[in-house]
């Protein structure tokens, strides 16, 4: 399993989409997350499949939305690079 570290400046709770780029067929998965307050977390993914994945993290905060984006390889169940835009 891969686990993304994140360090935001408020707690996450909201929606991570995992979108593999380099397949022929459309693959995402969506699901809820939640920091349980912390600002510093891990989102474990449970990726099989070696590829690129676009990871988007929707959520809102004191009545502000916000999002973000990276992308990550994965080759033999191991994130190999990850790079945020």
């Amino acid at each position: 399993m891969i686990a993304l570290r994140f360090n935001f400046a408020h707690p996450f709770h909201g929606k991570v989409i995992l979108h593999k780029t380099s397949c022929t067929q459309p693959w995402f998965q969506a699901m809820l997350f939640d920091s349980a307050g912390e600002h510093d977390f891990d989102i474990p993914l449970q990726i099989d499949d070696d590829g690129i994945y676009q990871v988007i993290l929707n959520w809102e905060f004191e009545g502000r939305s916000f999002s973000h984006e990276s992308s990550i390889a994965v080759k033999n169940g191991q994130q190999i690079f990850d790079q945020t835009y």
